[in-house]
């Protein structure tokens, strides 16, 4: 096979990875949530300590948290913008990461209602969510480095003339020759007639 068709063989490669950590990380913000209202649920009555940045009960905040997070795992699960899914998944982990570096002595002392609520001690908790956000931070980061902005010109779908297998390519590669991925006929992209044979970047890069 030809360099292009290496290069659109990766670019799959790339937008499956990408789809995968969203989905993931729908799926791991959606049990975040579940496990903070299960926590609040469980010491509903308690006296809760206070949040010492914030300076709400802690209770609050975890309603808050798991608010963004359920409105996050939606948008992971149903939007349509993978790099405003990628921004919104950065910016909960980062906003995570600068609320944890501000407590120098951890918050395990702040997670007992959360551990409480599933048998673990308080600084297994922490060690969780810490793997949970450090998991965000990096995917989130990744998929920007796979998939960035600058990319944006979408992708064209052409059925191959010889036979009929999809390839997808950059609407810049038009009228280059390339080797049908599929039967290894010689061809040469064009610019598809059919309504549906664009797809932005942004929304899908398979075939």
């Amino acid at each position: 096979m030809g360099p292009h068709f290496h290069g659109l063989e990766m670019q799959h490669v790339q937008a499956k990875v990408i789809r995968f950590f969203t989905v993931s990380a729908g799926v791991l913000l959606l049990a975040l949530a579940t496990a903070m209202i299960i926590a609040n649920w469980a010491s509903a009555g308690l006296t809760q300590p206070h949040d010492q940045i914030l300076l709400v009960p802690m209770q609050y905040l975890f309603w808050i948290a798991s608010a963004a997070e359920l409105v996050m795992s939606l948008i992971c699960f149903f939007g349509d913008k993978i790099w405003l899914k990628q921004t919104f998944i950065f910016l909960l982990a980062a906003n995570f990461w600068v609320y944890h570096l501000a407590y120098g002595n951890g918050l395990s002392g702040y997670l007992g209602s959360l551990a409480d609520a599933f048998g673990v001690s308080p600084h297994t908790a922490e060690l969780i969510l810490e793997i949970a956000f450090l998991y965000l931070l990096i995917g989130s980061s990744c998929s920007w480095l796979l998939f960035p902005m600058k990319e944006n010109q979408g992708y064209l779908k052409i059925a191959c003339a010889h036979c009929g297998g999809h390839i997808v390519f950059y609407q810049r590669e038009i009228n280059q020759n390339i080797k049908c991925p599929h039967c290894a006929a010689t061809i040469v992209l064009q610019v598809p007639t059919e309504s549906l044979s664009v797809i932005p970047k942004a929304t899908s890069a398979s075939p």
